[in-house]
């Protein structure tokens, strides 16, 4: 049976049905029923009712405005009333027709987020999850969620979303979540009218096992009627470039000086080289106050923390430098080691630092 998201469907074996909200493998299909619910149904197991037509609209759509552009005299659309996605709308999917009425709200404010539900609500510590997009904001979203495997990234799905919603991305068996990946986010807002722009994000998240075996974690939210986990990956608010923007030459100077002065105080001679030289970069040892800053915002204080000191180290021709990152979820330790793989190969070695002393928690620098 060869079905699309979109169509609706009816159950073989059982009563009811619903509509096809993606597809969990090659064999298993998710079909959302009339109460919301996802349910994972081989393919074998279903006949189409009705076919979603948005696919076939835009496939129309592409062809004629290819046919168009090769009898154009010039390397321009034209766009005629009758050939402009201006005056076509997909009920089902994205609107692409925009008029006075129907542009976005006003507002800069966002909060981009991934939702974990569990697919059993029995037993959800042990099952698989499902993984929605979502976009709470006044911006429309372009986004591509992949995973990494080895120094590849494998492309998971990608998709256009709408203000103020959400997306089912997939099923994640619990053999998968298991291995702990690491998904790479990217997503670009916009909006189809007039609007402050935003950077465009690139963000990687490692998926913790072990913190799904809790299934408090799974709570009450805003955006699911069942409890579900929910992980922000970045937001506007206090965004921590804003902060680096509205410093002046005279700061930035004022605070390099200021870690110059720290780095020679905190070195002591022995045997004629410098003792190693300790960078703390939890979080707490950066900012006073870091409940409003999102995941990605710390890690940014993080590295441009690292950078600087690293910076002025091979500046000050420091020997050693250890830099503390704490295990965490080792998200840290991994840029870090990244950076020094590539803006600093050749000026630096390094290795894990003592055991006795930080655990797993530090790296040791060598400065060539």
């Amino acid at each position: 049976m060869k079905c699309n998201t979109g169509d609706k469907v009816r159950f073989l074996n059982d009563t009811g049905g619903g509509t096809v909200a993606g597809f969990k493998n090659k064999t298993t299909v998710i079909v959302r029923d009339s109460d919301g619910f996802d349910i994972p149904v081989p393919i074998s197991e279903i006949v189409v009712v009705s076919e979603n037509n948005e696919r076939k609209i835009i496939d129309e759509y592409t062809a004629e405005v290819v046919e168009t552009y090769k009898k154009s005299d010039i390397p321009e659309i034209n766009r005629t009333k009758e050939n402009t996605r201006e005056n076509i709308k997909i009920t089902t999917g994205i609107n692409y027709k925009i008029t006075a009425e129907d542009k976005d709200s006003d507002g800069i404010e966002f909060e981009i987020a991934l939702g974990f539900l569990p697919v059993s609500n029995d037993n959800p510590e042990n099952g698989d999850l499902q993984i929605y997009m979502i976009n709470d904001s006044s911006y429309r979203m372009f986004y591509t969620i992949g995973k990494y495997s080895k120094s590849l990234v494998m492309p998971v799905k990608s998709g256009e979303m709408e203000s103020d919603c959400k997306e089912l991305v997939g099923i994640l068996s619990k053999q998968e979540a298991a291995k702990a990946p690491v998904f790479q986010i990217n997503f670009i807002l916009f909006k189809n009218r007039d609007y402050m722009a935003q950077a465009v994000q690139q963000i990687d998240f490692e998926l913790n096992p072990v913190k799904f075996l809790n299934s408090k974690i799974f709570t009450e939210n805003d955006f699911f009627e069942q409890n579900a986990y929910i992980y922000i990956l970045a937001s506007s608010r206090k965004m921590l470039t804003d902060y680096i923007d509205s410093l002046s030459d005279s700061d930035i100077k004022k605070s390099q000086k200021n870690k110059k002065d720290d780095i020679s105080s905190k070195k002591t001679q022995y045997a004629g080289k410098y003792e190693i030289e300790e960078v703390d970069l939890h979080v707490e040892a950066l900012i006073d106050n870091s409940e409003n800053l999102s995941n990605g915002e710390i890690l940014k204080l993080q590295l441009d923390r690292f950078t600087i000191a690293l910076n002025l180290g091979i500046s000050a021709r420091t020997g050693r430098m250890v830099f503390i990152h704490g295990k965490g979820n080792g998200k840290l330790k991994h840029e870090i080691h990244r950076l020094l793989d590539t803006q600093y190969a050749g000026k630096v070695r390094y290795q894990d630092a003592s055991f006795k002393e930080y655990g797993y928690g530090a790296t040791m620098v060598y400065i060539k």
